[in-house]
């Protein structure tokens, strides 16, 4: 039974801007996209990966070639980009058991995070990143929100490959893989990666070397 990894690479990035997309950026000399490959790479418990990338990119070749990885090319929304991995999978992996996906724009993700989120997968049907709200949160609905009542969702997310091909529609106006499963499927709610971010500006490119700085140093000193 396998375990696959898959890294979703094939945005333009649009509220980034410039010529470049923003998993092609460099963060202390490294292309975004390769600290996610890298995590896959030293994860133990990943079979094999694969990336998502946008048609020029697949025409192109050069993810290919560079990381040395299978590449699918994305679709027109992020959710047929996802459904084309797994189709993927199905095909060419019909022993998958568990996946993990990860956003190119998330690239704090760790091999360690990787690996005990493929573990959970032992007794759950699915792990979600999750995060307290800790703002006052408001509504377009109601005027009152209980901020108890909710929680954020981001990448990495982690599943039993097969109930989540089953249920998976990407036509489906719902925006992320696991709203998609029965009710009765088993969640397990990691709220344990406190440096995960996301680039969406690039502004946020100093964030994350902020935070990767932190984390070499915390590394350093823990020796």
């Amino acid at each position: 039974m396998k375990n696959i990894g898959i890294i979703l690479a094939g945005g333009i990035g649009s509220r980034f801007g410039g010529d470049t997309p923003k998993q092609y950026v460099t963060i202390f000399g490294k292309e975004m996209l390769w600290y996610s490959v890298e995590a896959f790479r030293s994860a133990k418990r990943v079979d094999d990966l694969i990336i998502v990338v946008d048609e020029n990119q697949m025409r192109e070749g050069r993810i290919a070639r560079e990381y040395g990885v299978v590449t699918v090319q994305g679709g027109a929304t992020r959710n047929h980009s996802f459904k084309n991995a797994l189709d993927y999978i199905a095909a060419h992996h019909p022993d998958c058991e568990k996946i993990i996906e990860n956003n190119a724009a998330c690239p704090m993700i760790t091999s360690a995070l990787i690996d005990e989120f493929l573990e959970k997968l032992d007794d759950y049907d699915y792990v979600n990143a999750c995060y307290k709200i800790t703002d006052a949160l408001g509504s377009y609905r109601d005027r009152v929100a209980d901020r108890e009542d909710f929680y954020l969702i981001q990448a990495p997310d982690a599943y039993r490959f097969p109930l989540l091909y089953q249920f998976f529609d990407p036509a489906s106006k719902l925006c992320h893989p696991a709203h998609q499963l029965p009710l009765s499927a088993k969640e397990y709610r990691y709220f344990g990666y406190d440096d995960n971010y996301k680039v969406t500006y690039p502004h946020d490119l100093r964030i994350v070397e902020v935070l990767m700085e932190r984390r070499a140093a915390e590394q350093n000193d823990g020796k």
